[in-house]
């Protein structure tokens, strides 16, 4: 019967030394947050010196180690996804506190992704009436226009430029992209993205 008491008591005290390999930290509370225009592997947050990455679907994290109340936590960005510029595009908001239900459920980080332009070229354009859209992005285009530039894409995010409405006498198909159809994902390129529109 001593044995067993004696063996409890080490198995106790191995866990208070090692509180990783018992479960975490030995506080009541996990540290937990939202996350914010996310869209890739490749963001690590820091709470003294724990380390976390968050994974997809990029909506939430939570760290391993429990934290007690009234313990100060002091959340950091460590790295960024690729399409992110810099460390400092992401924001941790009330990210640093003393431990509470309160202060742990206000804890949120949100990205800057990284945008490029996308841009229709108009090949020969003569009747009025054409319309171009990417997704929600309209543009009615006069006859004898050459270029359309479209609202800004975040890198790695989907395009797809169509021609909702024919103009007056003519037909236009869309060409280009990293599809060929004038679709595609939008790459890490400086210079953006151009498809064509080409009216016959």
């Amino acid at each position: 019967m001593k044995s067993s008491i004696l063996r409890a008591g080490v198995v106790a005290l191995a866990c208070a030394l090692g509180l990783s390999a018992c479960g975490g930290g030995s506080g009541d509370l996990y540290l937990t947050g939202t996350v914010g225009n996310v869209t890739k592997d490749g963001l690590v947050l820091t709470n003294n010196g724990e380390d976390l990455a968050v994974t997809a679907p990029y909506t939430s994290f939570q760290f391993n180690n429990r934290i007690s109340t009234d313990d100060q936590f002091n959340i950091t960005v460590k790295a960024v996804p690729s399409n992110v510029a810099k460390i400092d595009d992401c924001t941790v908001n009330n990210g640093k506190a003393r431990a509470n239900y309160y202060t742990i459920a206000q804890i949120s980080v949100t990205c800057k992704i990284i945008q490029h332009p996308l841009t229709a070229s108009i090949k020969n354009l003569t009747g009025s009436g054409l319309v171009i859209v990417n997704g929600d992005d309209r543009h009615d285009v006069p006859a004898g226009t050459t270029s359309v530039p479209f609202a800004t894409v975040y890198e790695d995010g989907a395009y797809g430029v169509t021609v909702l409405q024919q103009p007056a006498g003519q037909t236009c198909t869309v060409s280009g992209g990293s599809s060929g159809n004038g679709a595609g994902i939008m790459g890490s390129a400086a210079e953006g993205t151009t498809v064509t529109v080409t009216c016959s």
